[in-house]
C-alpha cells in the first residue's frame, strides 16, 4: 500500500519460455468447480481485521518515555544446509524488498521516469508508460533494470544482517499474455543474477512475488495499471495466472537452490478501490475468487515439492480471516503489510508504543505463521530524521519477537515527494540510504520495546 499523487487523483475520481508441463487433471477440476464451493468456504472465514483501526489509523498520542532498549538478535541464515527448507514457524526474516526494480513504480523512481520525455512523464503506471514509449519501452526498461540496483546493493544489505529478499515482479516474465501492454523481456536474467548472488554469497532467502496478475487485481499501478481489475471472475485470466506459477516453479527448480525460495502469488488484491487498505476493500465474491486461485496455486506448488512455502498476502483482512479457509497441512504463510504513513494521529514520536502493541496482536494468529511483508518509517505527521532509528529498531525488533520477521519497503527508493515534517520520502523508504545515514545498523539499540 504505497500511495502517490497519481493514486490520490484516481481515488478522488472514483509463460515464460517452455512452461513445464505435467498432468492438469486436478487443476481442471479446481477451475471447473464454480463459485458454489468457494462461496461455502468464505462463510468459514475468521474475523476480519479493520486495518483502519488496527494498523492503527487512529492512534491516541502518548508521550515518549525516552527510554530505549538494546536487543541482541541472532538472525538465522535464509538458506539451510543439506538442502533443508526454511520452516516459517521458526524462521525470523530480517529483510528488504527489491521493490520498483522489475515492476516499475513512479513513486520510487520519479527522476528517471520524468526524464523519458513529456509523454512518458505524464503517465502514472508502467502500462501507460510503455504505451507512451512505444517500441523504445523495452530497451529503456532493460537499461533501468541494470542500473536501478546491482550486486553492490546486495552487499550493502548483507552488511547489516539482511537474510531475506522479497522481490516483486509483474506477471509478464512468467507468462505470455497477448493483451498486455507491460514489457516482457530479460527480467528473469536479472532476477537469476541477483538471486544467485544473494543466495550463494550471503545465504539469503528469496521471496518471489507476483505483484500483478493479468487483467489487474486492485485498480492500482502495482496491480497492472490504474483502473484495471478484470482479473476477478475471468476464467481465462485465472488460467494465465496459474501458468505464471508453473513458470515460477520452473525458475526455482532450475536455480540449483530450490530450498532458498518462497512463492508469493498475489499482492493487495481489492475489487473496491474506495475501500482499498481496509478489510472492506475485498468483497466476499472477490474473496471467493482469491480462494479459488490459491487452491490452484497450492496444488501446483505441492505437485512439485510440498516443502516450498507459499505466502498469501492478507489483502488487509488479517491473518485470522484467512486461517480457517485453508487446511493446516499446507505450507502456508500469511503476509500482512503494516504502514503508519496513512494513519490518522500517527506522529513520529508517538507511534513506537503502538508498534509493540500491534505486533503482539498480529501474533495471536497461530495456525499459520505471520510475516510482515511490507513496512516503512514514514508516519503521517511530524516525520523526524532523528527519530528514524527508534522507528526502525522498534519495528525490526517487534516483527521478529512476535511474528516471523519482515521485509522493509524498499531497498532502493529515489522518491522526491515531500513528507510532513523533515526530509522527503526517500529518507524514510530507502533502505540503502538509511544504512548510509547510520539509521540502520547491525545493532538493535534504540528500540522502544
Amino acid at each position: 500500500m504505497r500511495f502517490s499523487a497519481s493514486l490520490n487523483a484516481v481515488v478522488l475520481i472514483g509463460a515464460a519460455n517452455a512452461i513445464p508441463t505435467h498432468s492438469t487433471a486436478g487443476f481442471d477440476q479446481v477451475l471447473a468447480s464454480g463459485t458454489e464451493e468457494h462461496s461455502a468456504r468464505v462463510s468459514n472465514a475468521g474475523p476480519t481485521v479493520d486495518y483502519q483501526q488496527m494498523n492503527p489509523f487512529d492512534v491516541t498520542p502518548q508521550p515518549d518515555s525516552h527510554e530505549r532498549h538494546s536487543h541482541k538478535i541472532c538472525w538465522p541464515k535464509g538458506v539451510l544446509p543439506h538442502q533443508d527448507f526454511v520452516d516459517w514457524t521458526l524462521f525470523k526474516a530480517n529483510g528488504a524488498n527489491l521493490g520498483g526494480w522489475l515492476e516499475k513504480e513512479k513513486t520510487h523512481d520519479p527522476i528517471w521516469w520524468n526524464s523519458l520525455g513529456d509523454a512518458a512523464a505524464a503517465t502514472s503506471d508502467e502500462w501507460s508508460l510503455c504505451e507512451a514509449l512505444g517500441d523504445a519501452c523495452g530497451s529503456i526498461l532493460e537499461e533501468r533494470y541494470e542500473s536501478f540496483l546491482n550486486k553492490s546493493t546486495i552487499d550493502a544489505l548483507a552488511s547489516v544482517g539482511v537474510n531475506t529478499l522479497r522481490i516483486p515482479t509483474t506477471y509478464t516474465p512468467w507468462v505470455v499474455y497477448p493483451e498486455t501492454k507491460l514489457y516482457r523481456g530479460n527480467q528473469l536474467h536479472y532476477l537469476r543474477e541477483i538471486t544467485t548472488y544473494a543466495i550463494e554469497n550471503y545465504g539469503m532467502h528469496i521471496i518471489i512475488g507476483l505483484h500483478s496478475l493479468p487483467g489487474g487485481v486492485n485498480n492500482l499501478d502495482i496491480g497492472e495499471g490504474f483502473m484495471h481489475d478484470a482479473w476477478f471472475y475471468n476464467e481465462t485470466l485465472l488460467e494465465y495466472s496459474w501458468q505464471a506459477i508453473d513458470s515460477m516453479l520452473h525458475f526455482i527448480q532450475e536455480s540449483g537452490h530450490m530450498n532458498a525460495f518462497t512463492i508469493a502469488p498475489i499482492n493487495e488484491a481489492s475489487d473496491d478501490l474506495s475501500n482499498f487498505g481496509s478489510s472492506a476493500g475485498l468483497s466476499d465474491n472477490a474473496t471467493n475468487w482469491v480462494i479459488k486461485y490459491m487452491d490452484g496455486v497450492l496444488e501446483r506448488v505441492e505437485a512439485v515439492d510440498k516443502r516450498i512455502p507459499v505466502m498469501l498476502q492478507d489483502n488487509f483482512k488479517g491473518a485470522s480471516f484467512w486461517a480457517p479457509l485453508f487446511d493446516s497441512s499446507h505450507n502456508l504463510v500469511i503476509d500482512s503489510h503494516v504502514y503508519y504513513f496513512a494513519a490518522a494521529g500517527t506522529y513520529s514520536k508517538y507511534v513506537s508504543y503502538a508498534i509493540c502493541g500491534q505486533a503482539s496482536y498480529l501474533a495471536e494468529e497461530t495456525k499459520f505463521p505471520v510475516f510482515i511483508g511490507e513496512w516503512s518509517l514514514q508516519v503521517m505527521y511530524n516525520n523526524s530524521l532523528d527519530y528514524r532509528k527508534t522507528m526502525f529498531d522498534t519495528q525490526r525488533y517487534a516483527w521478529q519477537k512476535y511474528v516471523s520477521g519482515g521485509t522493509f519497503w524498499t531497498a532502493v527508493s529515489y522518491s522526491t515527494s515531500a513528507v510532513d515534517g523533515e526530509g522527503t520520502q526517500r529518507d524514510y523508504w530507502s533502505y540503502v540510504d538509511l544504512i548510509n545515514a547510520g539509521v540502520i545498523t547491525t545493532a538493535t539499540n534504540s528500540s522502544y520495546c
